[in-house]
């Protein structure tokens, strides 16, 4: 357990650096990057800001300024709620879809180098424990958020 310990605290920071480089190729913070990947994985139905707020753990005037940024650059478009003008909904637009696709693109083909290096059995033991690890960040989430 200690060497897996090591291990994750060795790649962690490889992991931040990674997204660093490849969010300031496309000039977005990391931030902004989450707003959009939230979107992408609801589109094409739009997303309550509200609902971002939550999901992300961040204020809903975090999620305003963060939204004026990536509305202003095209990336994605407010929308008024068809029976509550209260409400905001956000969509993703092409341009936000074009980036998420890039970075996810850029990351996910480090991964699946690196697992062809293993055999199935060896990838099966990889998968399990990432579905583990998804379980226990939503149990944590869950656990803030009450």
């Amino acid at each position: 357990m200690d060497r897996f310990i090591e291990q994750f605290r060795e790649i962690h920071p490889k992991f931040s650096r990674l997204y660093t480089r490849l969010l300031g190729q496309v000039n977005l913070t990391q931030p902004q990057y989450a707003v959009l990947l939230e979107l992408a994985q609801t589109a094409p139905e739009p997303m309550m800001m509200t609902a971002v707020s939550h999901k992300l753990h961040i204020t809903k005037p975090a999620v305003t300024s963060l939204v004026d940024r990536l509305e202003k650059h095209g990336f994605l478009k407010r929308l008024s709620h068809p029976h509550d003008r209260r409400v905001s909904l956000l969509q993703i637009q092409p341009a936000g879809k074009r980036i998420v696709e890039k970075v996810q693109g850029s990351f996910l083909g480090l991964l699946t180098d690196a697992a062809k290096q293993f055999s199935t059995a060896e990838r099966k033991t990889v998968q399990n424990f990432y579905a583990v690890l998804s379980r226990k960040l939503d149990k944590t989430f869950e656990k803030k958020r009450k």
